[in-house]
């Protein structure tokens, strides 16, 4: 019996369909992916993360109980982000387009993202406040670092 191009294209897509379900699935388990990431359901890629690894486990305790403490204050400014962006999708698709429509969402959704950029900086600043020398400049290092984001 031979094999012709179509069964061996077959099996080598097959092949290569298992083997990206099997990476897929070690890489969710390594990270333990537990669904809602910004819940506190699991890891995940956002700046609690990066600052609990910055520091390390002996600073992730301080981490985390600063985080839960400013995370009931930082869910409705991220709450009216969303609903902001959403506004600018609604008016760019508009039909007819208003373009003063569209410029005030636009204003108001970075109106919006900055007060929740300025939460994030007020719970950075109270951070570093609590931070010991040496941990501090861990901190600046990691932040000052370009790789980190591939880490």
């Amino acid at each position: 019996m031979s094999w012709s191009r179509t069964k061996t294209l077959s099996v080598a897509l097959f092949l290569s369909l298992a083997v990206n379900l099997f990476l897929g699935g070690a890489m969710v388990g390594r990270w333990g992916w537990h669904g809602d990431h910004h819940e506190g359901g699991g890891r995940h890629w956002g700046a609690k993360f990066w600052l609990e690894r910055a520091l390390g486990d002996d600073a992730a305790p301080k981490v985390e109980a600063m985080w839960e403490a400013h995370r009931e204050a930082m869910k409705p400014l991220r709450e009216e982000a969303k609903q902001a962006r959403e506004a600018v999708h609604a008016s760019l698709s508009a039909d007819p387009f208003d373009a003063d429509a569209y410029a005030r969402a636009l204003d108001d959704s970075l109106a919006k993202s900055m007060a929740l950029r300025g939460s994030h900086h007020a719970f950075m600043i109270e951070l570093a406040g609590s931070l010991t020398p040496e941990q501090r400049a861990k901190l600046a290092d990691f932040a000052g670092r370009k790789r980190w984001r591939r880490e």
